[in-house]
């Protein structure tokens, strides 16, 4: 699949699969709860079907200030390895 740019696997919604587009940071969401970098397409299908939470790992949604709860769950995550 030629898109025009060079992407590794990691550059593709978790859901869709599809490649998100350049530059990942306006087309994508970082949800801290399993590190998946999801597309905003499917991110709004999640809300149209009244899911609030992260869209891959359904976890319930975290406050946007609650930085400590934020680094809590990362830091999880690597201790597991």
């Amino acid at each position: 699949l030629d898109e025009g740019h060079e992407r590794w696997e990691g550059e593709r919604c978790p859901i869709c699969f599809l490649f998100i587009g350049l530059p990942v940071g306006e087309h994508a969401k970082m949800y801290a709860c399993c590190m998946k970098m999801v597309c905003k397409g499917c991110v709004l299908a999640a809300q149209l079907r009244g899911l609030r939470g992260c869209p891959f790992c359904r976890a319930p949604p975290t406050r946007i200030d609650d930085h400590a709860s934020q680094l809590a769950m990362i830091q999880k995550r690597v201790d597991k390895g």
